[in-house]
């Protein structure tokens, strides 16, 4: 438990940089979890893969609402993620689907998904916690999701990142740099 002279510095901190608690920790979830669905990218099992990165998502997004004392029940995180990516990006879903039955194809298949789907993981749930972070900073919940709105948010962060980490060689891309851009 934090004593109230620590509670004053990071009160003090949080007026002079503008950046709360919850988005210091929002961003180190985030950062974490990015890592890790990358790192799932690279399991050689098609199908195997996306339903380790989906879990991690789920995961990462039931933190961000505890954070945020945001009520996550797994059926409501499930239905948001689901909302947010089945809804209105398609093609996404498709490449990464299409990324981890490219493994399936003997020799060139396995270099050609490990160079692909841990980068597309990576940035697709650094994304998806920016968003759902920025929903509960602002107040929002799980029920109050406007998933045309979060879509529409989510396409532009994830074409930001993906951006951001298309210009740098795949091992000088930071996490932290990912969730932070």
């Amino acid at each position: 438990m934090a004593t109230k002279k620590t509670e004053d510095v990071i009160a003090a901190a949080e007026v002079e940089t503008g950046v709360t608690s919850h988005a210091a920790e929002s961003a180190k979830v985030i950062s974490t979890y990015a890592a890790m669905s990358a790192g799932f990218g690279l399991v050689p099992f098609p199908i195997i893969d996306v339903v380790a990165i989906a879990g991690t998502q789920y995961k990462m997004i039931a933190e961000l609402a505890r954070i945020h004392d945001v009520d996550a029940s797994k059926e409501r995180v499930r239905s948001a993620v689901i909302s947010v990516l089945g809804g209105g990006v398609p093609t996404l879903l498709n490449a990464t689907m299409l990324n981890s039955l490219v493994k399936g194809v003997p020799v060139v298949g396995s270099f050609l998904g490990l160079a692909l789907l841990p980068a597309m993981a990576g940035v697709t749930t650094a994304a998806l916690g920016r968003v759902f972070a920025q929903h509960f900073e602002a107040g929002g919940t799980l029920l109050s999701l406007d998933a045309k709105v979060i879509r529409a948010h989510f396409q532009a962060e994830f074409e930001a990142l993906k951006e951001k980490a298309s210009k740098k060689p795949a091992a000088a891309v930071n996490d932290a740099e990912l969730v932070a851009a």
